[in-house]
């Protein structure tokens, strides 16, 4: 029996070390996307009001985060490291799960596919949440699958998985809730009643100290509200129409192909042989709404309410499910293709996927790509090198709202600069963003940016594709960092003329005391 449990216990291990082995190679050099930034500096100082990291708060990412750095003593470090693990234990999850909804075989198929999948191994290298999102997904599903099938016992620690999720992510508790109850429908009541108090207070235990260092339920509740009014509010298919429907359909559609790659031609054969040949009138009902509630809640969202094109991450909350569902998809054109080939080509099939997903991550330029990953950290440095030629005493920074080249990245890694973030939102009632800016790695929030007698000249690091955005008066100075990125430079006093939405108060009270500065270089 102890040999036994020995070899079960291989395969999986072989998995979890395969998919660390696979990871460190690839890892980013420098945090990678503008929450990656807010995640590290929350290391420091936890305060979501000024978005470290932003709403609705992370707390539990954060705080292993905390734990992690005390030995790594590098945030990006430590959050890559915490993605390269969750990353392992996601595809070990997968295999179990796909083991026991189908069979071995499945499972194997299902947990390669996760390893390769360009979505998945991307985010298993920079410092972000979505691939513990990943994991918790798949874990939770797996935990659901065995209370469904009468194995009772795992109720217990369903409801705290459920509840550390939602410390990590506060939507995975929310998406995976649906899958959660379908699958206690046999469950006696008087333990659904416990388990859900269990759930309430985990949560609670990670809730009541996130309001707690956050400054109290008001302050949370304000920033909540600046995260909707001015982000994710207002922007859902109900109000905004048909349009936006096709650019998140089609966003989810990218996100999904990044996860899967060609393992979308393989799901689409197979379903074409299901309604083809009537093997949809056989399918397992349970299997069938156990795939519906776990994939269909955050799908639901990303089409209708929200998602951003620069968060590919979003689809690993159901991705777990479509890598178990291909690797079924494969059985069922194998069994079909084996009637023609006498012979059974799944293997073939699964290689061929391997092979592509992996080109995809390695030799692609896609924004899941090895190739990103490196262009990031070598264009980040070349902008971090060209600031650094200005004087941080004198000199103040203006950027756009810029997720992987902002005023997060800048604040971060050349902290001695003043940075403000160049963001101007007002809501249909007229409220007026605040300015995010910061100094010494210390976040601020401003009505009104007030620029110090010392502070004589700006710079922009702008790209070209944004150059027009912009009211560029005569006197400004453009040098060129890269093909497509560009710094502009100028006396300060005319910042008022290049963004006249912002509210600008110098310490003088003239604008004329600032009108000239010592630049030299490509002049307009």
């Amino acid at each position: 029996m102890i040999i036994h449990k020995n070899k079960d216990i291989i395969l999986p291990l072989s998995l979890f070390l395969l998919t660390i082995l696979t990871r460190i190679p690839f890892t980013s050099k420098l945090l990678y996307h503008m929450d990656s930034v807010q995640f590290a500096l929350a290391l420091e100082h936890y305060d979501i009001t000024v978005h470290q990291p932003h709403p609705p708060g992370y707390f539990l990412y954060v705080m292993l985060g905390r734990l992690i750095n005390l030995f790594i003593k590098d945030a990006n470090s430590t959050f890559i490291f915490i993605s390269i693990l969750f990353s392992s234990l996601a595809v070990v999850a997968i295999y179990y799960l796909g083991k026991e909804i189908f069979d071995k075989k499945m499972g194997i198929f299902a947990a390669l596919i996760a390893l390769t999948s360009p979505n998945l191994w991307f985010h298993g290298e920079v410092a972000l949440t979505y691939v513990v999102e990943a994991f918790f997904s798949a874990f939770v599903a797996l935990l659901c699958w065995r209370i469904l099938k009468g194995e009772h016992k795992y109720l217990w620690l369903s409801v705290i998985a459920l509840g550390i999720a939602g410390g990590i992510r506060q939507n995975t508790l929310v998406f995976l809730l649906p899958l959660w109850l379908f699958s206690v429908k046999g469950v006696p009541l008087r333990k659904i009643i416990t388990s859900v108090g269990l759930l309430a207070i985990v949560c609670l235990l990670w809730f009541v100290p996130m309001v707690w260092m956050t400054g109290g339920w008001n302050t949370y509740q304000n920033a909540l509200r600046e995260l909707w009014l001015f982000n994710t509010g207002r922007v859902s298919v109900f109000e905004k129409g048909w349009p936006l429907f096709l650019l998140f359909a089609s966003t989810l559609f990218d996100f999904t192909f990044y996860g899967i790659g060609s393992g979308i031609f393989i799901l689409g054969l197979a379903a074409y042989s299901l309604i083809r040949f009537g093997y949809i009138k056989a399918l397992d009902r349970t299997k069938f709404f156990f795939f519906l509630l776990w994939t269909s809640p955050s799908v639901f969202f990303y089409l209708f309410i929200f998602i951003l094109r620069t968060n590919p991450g979003y689809a690993l909350i159901f991705l777990p499910s479509l890598f178990i569902l291909i690797a079924a998809a494969i059985g069922l054109v194998s069994k079909n293709l084996g009637k023609v080939f006498i012979k059974d080509v799944s293997g073939y099939i699964v290689t061929i996927i391997l092979i592509i997903n992996t080109a995809i991550f390695l030799f692609s330029e896609y924004p899941v790509s090895h190739h990103e990953i490196r262009n990031h950290d070598g264009k980040l440095s070349v902008m971090l090198a060209r600031i650094k030629t200005f004087d941080p005493s004198t000199t103040a920074i203006f950027v756009g709202p810029y997720t992987f080249y902002g005023y997060r990245q800048i604040m971060y890694y050349v902290p001695e600069y003043a940075v403000y973030q160049v963001d101007i939102r007002v809501t249909p009632t007229g409220e007026v963003r605040k300015t995010f800016w910061g100094k010494n790695k210390e976040t601020h929030l401003t009505d009104k940016i007030n620029i110090p007698e010392e502070i004589r000249n700006l710079i922009i690091p702008i790209f070209l594709s944004d150059m027009n955005k912009l009211s560029l008066p005569a006197g400004l100075t453009i040098g060129e960092i890269l093909s497509d990125f560009f710094i502009i430079s100028s006396p300060i006093g005319l910042i008022k003329d290049i963004y006249p939405g912002l509210h600008i108060v110098f310490a003088t009270g003239r604008i004329d005391d600032y009108a000239e500065a010592p630049f030299k270089d490509h002049k307009l």
